[in-house]
């Protein structure tokens, strides 16, 4: 190789280095990057339910009893962030119709969906799981999320 070209892949690799100073600096000044940042825990995750109320979203889990009938009593929801994705995972009975349902309020909220796994628990429950993208208008917490999501599953399944 000659200096010539020594030089301007140097140049090239700078080039490169500083785009990705400028993006890494871009997701520190994000301020919705704090309340996204996933804290290691040895056992179990923070959680947010119905029974009590931790300072820390990253883990939220629901189970649903609100009128004590047997679509909200089998209903439970969990959510998890990593980065600029988010994983759902919702444990309720099978309804025709009701990932399609949740795929569009998911959706609305300006997350991308990138996977979706359905596997049945026997003949009457779901296991579903989410995996979707932040969008740049995403502005909700987990447990805004995690509550608008079930509140929207709920009424469809009670349709």
């Amino acid at each position: 190789m000659d200096k010539a070209s020594i030089l301007a892949e140097t140049i090239k690799y700078v080039k490169e280095l500083k785009e990705r100073l400028d993006i890494l600096e871009k997701k520190a000044k994000n301020p919705q990057a704090d309340q996204w940042t996933v804290s290691p825990c040895p056992f179990k995750p923070e959680v947010y339910n119905d029974k009590h109320c931790s300072s820390s979203d990253e883990s939220t889990d629901t189970e649903s009893a609100i009128d004590g009938t047997a679509t909200e009593s089998l209903f439970k929801m969990e959510a998890r962030v990593l980065e600029q994705h988010i994983l759902i995972r919702i444990h309720c009975q099978k309804h025709k119709g009701l990932l399609v349902n949740i795929i569009a309020v998911i959706q609305s909220f300006e997350l991308f969906v990138v996977n979706n796994s359905v596997l049945a628990f026997g003949d009457s429950i779901l296991d579903i799981t989410i995996i979707a993208e932040i969008g740049e208008g995403y502005n909700l917490t987990i447990k805004e999320l995690v509550d608008n999501l079930r509140i929207a599953a709920l009424k469809f399944m009670s349709a």
